[in-house]
This record gives C-alpha cells, sequence and structure tokens, in this order.
C-alpha cells in the first residue's frame, strides 16, 4: 500500500473534521444560548402549527427548524442530542428521520436546482409534500401499531 495514501486519506479525514467542528460547535453554543429566548420559542411555535397534525411533539419542532435549514447532518445533531437528554420521545426521532432524509436543506439544495435552471417553487413544494405524506403515514402506522399493541 502506498504510504502517500494513506497520508493524503489521513490529512483529508483530518480537514474535513475540523471543519465540521468549526460549524459544530459554535452551532450548538448558539441553539444553547437561543433555546430560551422568546424569538426562537415563537418561530418554534409558528413551526409547530405545520408539524403537529404529522404527529410531531412541539419540542421536535427544533430539530426539524434546523435539519430543514441547515441540513440533516446539523439537524441530526440536535436531534441526538435531544433524545439523548430525554427531551423527545421515540415517535418524535422516528419522524424527524424520515421527514429530514426527503426534505433537509432546503435553501441551499433548492437554489443549486434553480442555478442549473431548474424551478424552485416545484422542486421546493414537491419535496415538502412528499416527506409530509410519507411522515403522516409513518405516524398513523405507529400510532395504530401501539393501540393495538403496545410495543
Amino acid at each position: 500500500m502506498d504510504s502517500t495514501l494513506f497520508v493524503h486519506a489521513v490529512e483529508g479525514s483530518l480537514r474535513l473534521s475540523i471543519k465540521l467542528i468549526l460549524i459544530i460547535v459554535p452551532l450548538m453554543v448558539a441553539y444553547e444560548f437561543l433555546e430560551n429566548s422568546k424569538i426562537f420559542k415563537k418561530t418554534l411555535d409558528f413551526l409547530y402549527i405545520f408539524i403537529k397534525p404529522l404527529g410531531f411533539s412541539k419540542q421536535a419542532s427544533i430539530s426539524m427548524l434546523t435539519g430543514i435549514f441547515l441540513g440533516i447532518a446539523y439537524g441530526s445533531g440536535i436531534l441526538i442530542s435531544q433524545s439523548e437528554q430525554n427531551k423527545l420521545s421515540k415517535l418524535d426521532v422516528v419522524l424527524t428521520a424520515v421527514f429530514l432524509s426527503m426534505c433537509h436543506a432546503v435553501i441551499e439544495d433548492t437554489l443549486v436546482f434553480v442555478a442549473i435552471g431548474g424551478n424552485g417553487f416545484y422542486i421546493l413544494g414537491t419535496r415538502i409534500i412528499i416527506a409530509g405524506i410519507m411522515t403522516y403515514a409513518f405516524y398513523r402506522y405507529f400510532k395504530y401499531k401501539t393501540k393495538d399493541n403496545p410495543v
């Protein structure tokens, strides 16, 4: 095995790790500060109007908001943190994962496709609608399953 290939792989991995640390740590610190602010709570209350019919609790709004606008990695980071602190139910974790797997980083991704000629409204609308339908289907399935067969 070529040692330069190994060194190149390690250097690339370290660079990526540093970039992620420089992005995720400030995001988590900002989240901790914003978590108790009035503006943040009003934003989450507004978002909850839209995610409540899909089966989410109000606390799930935080990871949803983060994932929708900043991407699945950041939304997942908040999701894992909240899950470890027992702020979310198992259903919230599953529903958030389902929704964000289909609808994340909506601004960034939509702008990329618009730049190459796509219609932003169709792209964004389709992603949100499909993610909503699939999340609702999972919610109904788990609601039905736990009603008849408690897990």
